[in-house]
């Protein structure tokens, strides 16, 4: 009988032994040395021949095969495509299509979509689009394999995390590719035993277990032979043999034309990603997007204190996602709908989930902010080493535990109100209430992959922690993106409020996708310990704690000063007149109650209130109320009476003029100073007190900027114009189309990006304005209502100062 110590010295054995106590436990195929590298050296020579061909090719007809293939209709690229791999997957992500098709089971048997598995960027729909191919062409021609092992190693973690295509294993050694640059070197391996830096070259992801190098050597030669193909039948008419690079002159850079929508997208870029050049680290290029979103979560807050009918938005949409809401199999609503205690519940949360995300956002943009630094102090060591400087592995290793912790807040949230939308609660059931506790259990109705629902399955594995680990949080959010943007049906099928928690959790998923681009390849040594991480994480969140603990007590009776009956109703998109001023004043004087109440308790049980608590990191502002109406004489106006304008702008744009006029723009500033050393937060002003211009308010703005004037078209300055609406004489315009709003904001210098769900991030291309401001386009509709324009030219204007004065139609 053979010693226990035996089997570990013989991984097959091992291996069988555990499969035996986990019969679900996949056992890989077993290679020896000499069959590992000899399929190593097949792969390899496959590789650089076809890539020298290739680059024959393109050297002498690149510009034919651009013009050719940007003239055929998409029938005519997919025939091309077909030809070259005639059984090419035909859809987007065919990974996620074989997920649906083969449960468990069946992959245990063996995968019948072995290529859906292994080539998820080799399909006719992606391929068919007019860049996609000529990138995937330029890119793997002009460039190493090496540097494209991270992102074909990782195209298959689908296909290894389902077990669907499983990498052989040989023990003892590690492959190398990376930075391997000639035929011979690449796919070498090198044994434990003979260099002392082998198995760490491996466990820190420069090098490859034997197995997982061959799969990513079979996965390159499948592309460059299928490219090759595709050129060849791209140029089926011309002589391609014998080509000769000799005596050709390096060949001139061919710009691709430019072929995408109006305005780029994440998802294009998503898209387009396994075609290029992977991009390398670059944490700061994510650094301005969660800038703005945490500026946004901090004008939500502000919103909320200021805005009474965006409070009363939010509190019903809040309530109209709870799980409350859903029936039970009997079709029983749940006791305590309609009652306090409903809104009670709807109430504190709603408060706490919105300061949780400033905080939230405000740590994760701290945490990119040390990582530049660090980045910045390394860089000499980055730039000549492949492994990151100790410092910034640490430093990497809790700033993604730390998004790690928060993704799972976010599903947790996620988990309560996706089953709960108005669209989609018609799919699940509640449980009796068990009267002992506040938890609720919810049930679908049918299994999703069973109805064949594409849209609800995706939406549920982020309710199911195995298959979101299956498919990686960035994955799902991209395909249900696309699900989204392709599918009117399941456009209509998701609500605004779902809509902003996929913007989050995309979000969320670009953190992870950037963090996985930190090391070379997939690292197994541990960089810092589980339990320092968690001692971190805590003293970092230690105010977070605090304030959860006071915003989640149940006798704050928000309920009394905070159900939306009537109360918050804001009549800004009416005319304004005495009885709507006064409607105005009195909404804004219950939104000043509630926020009181919040303030009160809370000073109560901590000696502070949430803004004292969040002192330092929260900005300090002044809310702005209606002032008493004035009967006005209906003469004849030359040139702008401010008396008309909104008050939360009047004041502002008053200033404005004067500093335009009279060149008295510095003492404005002065006084605005003055007045900031007496201002206390959330003090409301009204139109009577002294008009300021609150620069310390406006990040963007430095105290010596002059005014900026933009000459718009007249599209434009409609659009403006119903953003900054200044007159209360006439009725206020109506809804603004989406698409007006973007062309007026790019007239003026930003840049725009669509991300998922329903956000758009504007980056101003103006160093002057600094920061970029995310707004979110109405769902499903895209058209915002007055309200929403009104909303929009506030945050405007608190972020870069801007009125109607700022605007002149050209």
């Amino acid at each position: 009988m053979d010693s226990p110590d035996s089997i570990y010295d013989d991984p097959q054995r091992l291996f069988e032994a555990m499969a035996a106590g986990n019969p679900n436990l996949p056992v890989p195929v077993f290679l020896s040395f000499s069959e590992a590298k000899s399929a190593a050296q097949r792969y390899s020579k496959d590789i650089f021949t076809a890539q020298r061909d290739l680059v024959k090719i393109l050297s002498h007809h690149e510009g034919t095969i651009i013009k050719r293939w940007l003239k055929k209709t998409t029938a005519q690229r997919q025939k091309v495509l077909t030809s070259a791999y005639p059984s090419i997957p035909l859809t987007h992500r065919p990974d996620f299509w074989a997920l649906r098709k083969e449960n468990p089971a069946q992959l245990r048997t063996g995968t019948q979509y072995r290529d859906h598995w292994l080539l998820p960027s080799l399909n006719r729909e992606d391929l068919s689009k007019p860049q996609n191919l000529l990138l995937f062409l330029r890119s793997r021609a002009r460039n190493p394999p090496g540097i494209f092992v991270n992102a074909d190693a990782n195209s298959v973690h689908i296909g290894h995390t389902a077990r669907a295509v499983m990498p052989s294993y040989l023990s003892g050694y590690t492959m190398l590719l990376m930075g391997q640059n000639t035929q011979a070197a690449y796919g070498r391996m090198i044994a434990w035993d003979e260099d002392d830096e082998a198995f760490d070259m491996m466990s820190t992801g420069i090098g490859l277990q034997p197995g997982e190098g061959l799969q990513v050597l079979e996965i390159q030669q499948r592309k460059m032979q299928f490219l090759l193909e595709c050129a060849k039948g791209i140029l089926q008419d011309l002589p391609l043999n014998g080509l000769d690079l000799s005596n050709l002159p390096a060949p001139a850079h061919v710009p691709l034309p430019v072929t995408s929508p109006d305005w780029p997208s994440l998802t294009q870029e998503i898209e387009e990603a396994p075609y290029r050049v992977q991009s390398a680290f670059d944490i700061d290029c994510l650094r301005p997007l969660i800038g703005a979103r945490r500026n946004e979560a901090e004008d939500f807050i502000w919103s909320l204190r200021e805005d009474p009918s965006f409070f009363q938005q939010v509190v019903l949409e809040w309530s109209e996602h709870r799980q409350e809401k859903l029936l039970t199999a009997r079709g029983k609503p749940h006791p305590v709908l309609h009652q306090d205690t409903f809104w009670e519940r709807v109430l504190s949360n709603m408060v706490s989930n919105a300061y949780f995300d400033f905080m939230i956002w405000d740590l994760i943009l701290k945490g990119i902010d040390h990582l530049l630094h660090l980045k910045g102090e390394h860089a000499h060591q980055t730039s000549s080493s492949p492994e990151l400087a100790e410092s910034l592995a640490q430093a990497l290793a809790h700033f993604e535990h730390l998004v790690d912790q928060f993704i799972k807040g976010s599903i947790g949230r996620w988990e309560v109100s996706m089953v709960a939308s108005p669209p989609l609660r018609q799919h699940y059931v509640r449980e009796p209430q068990d009267p002992t506790n506040t938890r609720i259990k919810v049930m679908s109705k049918g299994t999703s992959r069973k109805r064949g629902d594409h849209l609800l399955w995706l939406l549920e594995v982020f309710l199911q922690e195995d298959q979101l680990f299956l498919c990686g949080l960035e994955n799902v959010c991209d395909e249900l993106e696309r699900e989204i943007r392709t599918d009117r049906a399941s456009r209509e099928r998701i609500s605004p409020y779902i809509a902003k928690l996929i913007s989050d959790l995309s979000l969320f998923g670009e953190l992870k996708r950037q963090i996985g681009l930190a090391t070379p390849g997939p690292r197994m040594s541990v960089v810092v310990e589980q339990k320092e991480k968690h001692t971190e994480f805590e003293n970092k969140t230690k105010l977070m704690g605090q304030i959860f603990n006071v915003l989640t007590k149940t006798d704050m009776k928000l309920a009394e000063v905070g159900i939306p009956q009537g109360k918050f109703n804001y009549p800004s998109d009416k005319r304004r007149t005495g009885a709507t001023t006064r409607a105005m004043q009195k909404a804004e004087k219950n939104l000043d109650g509630f926020w009181t109440r919040v303030d009160d308790y809370c000073k109560e049980d901590t000696g502070k209130t949430i803004h004292g608590m969040l002192n330092g990191i929260l900005k300090d502002r002044q809310l702005h109320r209606t002032p008493d109406w004035v009967e006005q004489d209906r003469k004849p106006r030359h040139g702008n009476n401010y008396s008309d304008l909104d008050p939360a702008l009047s004041q502002f744009a008053a200033i404005e003029l004067q500093s335009r006029t009279e060149s008295t723009i510095d003492t404005a500033i002065s006084q605005a100073k003055e007045n900031q050393k007496s201002k206390t937060h959330g003090i409301p002003r009204t139109g009577s007190s002294a008009p300021q211009r609150e620069f310390e308010n406006n990040a963007c703005i430095e105290e010596d900027d002059k005014p900026t004037i933009f000459e718009v078209s007249k599209r434009g300055f409609k659009a403006f114009t119903t953003l900054f609406h200044t007159s209360t004489e006439e009725e206020p315009p109506g809804d603004l189309p989406w698409s007006e709003f973007l062309s007026a904001m790019a007239s003026v210098g930003f840049s725009i990006k669509k991300l998922d769900g329903s956000a758009w991030i504007f980056a101003p291309v103006d160093d002057k304005w600094k920061q970029s401001i995310i707004f979110h386009e109405p769902h499903p509709s895209s058209k915002m209502s007055f309200q929403v324009a009104r909303r929009f030219g506030r945050r405007l204007w608190r972020r870069y100062g801007w009125t109607i004065e700022n605007f002149r139609r050209g």
